[in-house]
């Protein structure tokens, strides 16, 4: 079994070696790599959050030009399986450096498990696995967003921000300004991308509900917390490597991006190699599972353990939702037509419960789904340009 994986692996590095296979000219490139071979400044800053993760979160503090004497901050939030990399992958156009260039310094936010932040003051990873794996994407709007924004803001000065989120990044937002109400005074604006929140897709509903019972507390308890498994690194490897074939490009973006059709997307394919060696990141399968309960209940509450720890936990018996009444930051949230995960329907509903001052964008493109926020070759022309028009509103 071991000796067929090396010989695959091996076979892939020969037709690599001799041009077969097309990698990336980025591909091998750490992301404070990729950073500086575009002429961008980088600093890589470590936050320990109040419950004990350590977090590793990446600024672009200027521009090409250099730095000039006052800049407005703006914090970037990845998805789910994603991270920091994925706000600088589509090149000049990236989300990242257009901000820079306009004259907004970026963190880059890296959530607790994410590859850039597998850290604990007390637990190890691997041999505390049980403990290290026990949060959703809720921990991560109460502890590692709050962290990450008050520590930027003490760091440059700063009184306020603005904020960026793709998928579960405006989740956790979301989970942040309804649950810690004083945290809308340090946000100057959001914008929120596909924000994943309710699941009323016909497809999305029937992913999640094989999603719900591959990641139920019982399989996790009898097999693994974090996903991917670490003892699934291999393949992740063989996966890479064959994803650089021209002739299996698009069938490992419909694999990796549910299923979507890659000829009806603007990503370019020669983008996917890079793309596979950044993505996805690790996450706790407590994550997928909470958003699986709220498909199933149709409400955005906390996590839900069953009555008996619901009681002890939040003293009642059914977990208390997410109050976005409470929210007052003004918000831009975009949707795609596209997109089964975050679609029209499911954004209606989150702005439904919203009172705060909020627009929403589709993005006029046809069949816009919920990566092409982040690689779509018109991503910036579509959203990101919308996105800098909303914060310019703002700037000091």
């Amino acid at each position: 079994m071991l000796k067929n994986r090396l010989m695959l692996i091996w076979a892939v590095i020969q037709l690599e070696a001799v041009g077969v296979v097309r990698l990336h000219v980025d591909e091998n490139l750490s992301v404070t790599q990729i950073i500086k071979k575009h002429n961008y400044p980088v600093e890589e800053h470590t936050i320990t959050t109040a419950d004990s993760y350590v977090l590793k979160t990446f600024r672009i503090p200027h521009g090409q030009q250099g730095k000039p004497e006052s800049r407005n901050v703006v914090l970037l939030g990845h998805g789910l399986a994603s991270s920091s990399d994925d706000w600088i992958l589509l090149g000049p156009d990236s989300l990242a450096y257009h901000l820079v260039d306009s004259g907004f310094d970026v963190w880059l936010f890296n959530a607790r498990g994410t590859r850039h932040s597998r850290k604990h003051l007390k637990l190890d990873p691997e041999a505390n696995a049980t403990d290290f794996w026990n949060f959703s994407w809720e921990e991560i709007g109460l502890y590692d967003l709050p962290a990450n924004i008050d520590y930027i803001l003490n760091h440059t000065g700063a009184a306020k921000l603005f904020y960026v989120g793709h998928s579960q990044g405006g989740t956790a937002n979301l989970v942040m300004l309804s649950q810690l109400p004083k945290m809308n005074e340090k946000i100057m604006a959001a914008s929120l991308l596909a924000p994943a929140v309710y699941f009323v897709n016909e497809k999305s509903v029937a992913l999640l509900k094989v999603v719900a019972v591959l990641f139920s507390p019982r399989v996790r308890k009898i097999s693994f917390y974090e996903f991917p498994p670490k003892s699934s690194s291999h393949l992740t490897d063989i996966s890479n490597q064959l994803c650089s074939f021209p002739g299996l490009i698009t069938m490992c973006y419909n694999t990796i991006y549910f299923g979507a059709q890659l000829e009806n997307h603007p990503i370019d394919q020669k983008l996917i190699p890079l793309i596979v060696q950044h993505a996805p990141s690790t996450l706790s399968t407590k994550q997928i599972h909470h958003y699986t309960q709220i498909m199933q209940s149709g409400e955005f509450k906390r996590f839900d353990y069953g009555t008996r720890r619901n009681l002890k936990t939040y003293g009642f018996s059914k977990p208390p939702v997410f109050d976005l009444s409470r929210i007052t930051t003004p918000m831009l949230i975009f949707y795609g037509n596209g997109d089964f995960l975050a679609s029209p329907l499911s954004v209606q509903k989150i702005t439904n419960e919203l009172t705060n001052q909020h627009e929403v964008v589709e993005v006029p493109f046809d069949g816009f789904d919920h990566v092409d926020f982040l690689w779509a070759r018109n991503a910036k022309e579509l959203i990101y340009e919308k996105t800098l028009e909303m914060f310019q509103k703002y700037v000091n």
